[in-house]
C-alpha cells in the first residue's frame, strides 16, 4: 500500500506545473482621463506574439478572459482618437487592471503644429515643451521623440537630443535609424557656430570638421568653415570651404559676399 502511494505521489510531482489563466482589464481614457468607450484592444504577448481580443463592457472595459502569464503590451484604438500601445505590462496574477490613454486626434495635431511652428521658428525650448507633453500621453510616437532631439540639439542639450534620437530609433528603426548620425552633426555645427561666435576659432574649425565628416553635403557647415579659417588668416582653406559652400548653394547672397571678402584679403586678383 505505502509503495503503490509513494508511485502516485511520485507521478504527481512529475506533473507539469500549469500557472492560472488570469483575467486582464483593460481601461481606456482621453488626455483629460475622460473614459473612451468605444474602442477597440488587443493584448498582444513579448515572446510568441499570441493576441487576445478584448470584448467592451457597458464601462468602456475591454475584458480578456484566459490570459496565460508572461509580458504583454496593451494596444488600443477609437474613432476620432489616436492609436496607442503601453510599454510592457505583467499579468502573474489571477486578475490584472491597466490603463491605457488614446489621445483625441483634433488635440494630438494641435499640440504637434504648436510644437513643430515653435520647432521652425527657433523657439526650441518651447517646441521641446509641446513634443514632452505629448509623449507624456503617447511615449511609443517615434515622430514626436524624432521631433524632440532637434528641439534638444537647438536648445543646446546634446545628450538629451542623443537620447531622444536613441528612443526614435528603437520604436522605427527603418524611419529613424540614421537619427543620432545626423544630430551628432548638426551638435557638431552648432557647436562650432558658438565657438565661431566667441571667437575661438580653432574650436570652431575641429566641430565644423567634424560636422562635415558626417554630412558632407551641409553648405552651412562649409560656410561656417570658411569664416574660421579667415579669421584665422588660413586664406586658403577658407576660399576652398566657400567654394564647397557655393557648390552646393550656387545663389546664396551670404556666400558670394564672404567669397569676395576672402579673395580681397588673400590679395588675389
Amino acid at each position: 500500500m505505502s509503495t503503490r502511494l509513494t508511485v502516485v505521489l511520485i507521478l504527481l510531482m512529475a506533473m507539469p506545473f500549469e500557472a492560472a489563466a488570469a483575467k486582464v482589464k483593460a481601461k481606456f481614457v482621453d488626455q483629460d482621463k475622460k473614459v473612451v468607450l468605444k474602442s477597440e484592444s488587443k493584448l498582444v504577448e513579448k515572446d510568441s506574439g499570441k493576441e487576445y481580443f478584448g470584448k467592451v463592457n457597458k464601462k468602456g472595459e475591454a475584458e480578456f478572459d484566459k490570459v496565460e502569464p508572461g509580458y504583454y503590451q496593451l494596444w488600443g484604438q477609437a474613432q476620432g482618437h489616436m492609436p496607442n500601445k503601453s510599454d510592457w505590462l505583467t499579468v502573474a496574477e489571477k486578475e490584472a487592471s491597466f490603463t491605457l490613454t488614446l489621445v483625441a486626434e483634433d488635440y494630438y495635431r494641435k499640440k504637434e503644429q504648436e510644437g513643430n511652428t515653435a520647432l521652425t521658428q527657433g523657439k526650441f525650448a518651447d517646441a521641446a515643451g509641446h513634443y514632452e507633453k505629448l509623449l507624456e500621453l503617447m511615449p511609443k510616437e517615434a515622430v514626436i521623440w524624432s521631433n524632440l532631439a532637434k528641439a534638444y540639439v537647438g536648445a543646446q542639450q546634446p545628450q538629451k537630443a542623443r537620447e531622444a534620437a536613441q528612443r526614435a530609433a528603437a520604436l522605427d528603426p527603418k524611419q529613424h535609424g540614421d537619427l543620432e548620425k545626423q544630430l551628432n552633426g548638426l551638435i557638431n555645427l552648432e557647436e562650432g557656430r558658438v565657438a565661431l561666435e566667441n571667437r575661438e576659432f580653432a574650436k570652431a574649425v575641429a566641430a565644423l570638421t567634424q560636422a562635415l565628416s558626417i554630412d558632407p553635403t551641409n553648405a552651412d557647415a562649409f560656410y561656417a568653415l570658411a569664416l574660421a579659417y579667415g579669421h584665422q588668416k588660413k586664406y586658403s582653406e577658407a576660399l576652398k570651404n566657400i567654394d564647397e559652400a557655393l557648390k552646393l548653394k550656387p545663389n546664396e547672397a551670404g556666400f558670394l559676399e564672404v567669397k569676395r571678402i576672402l579673395t580681397h584679403n588673400a590679395g588675389i586678383k
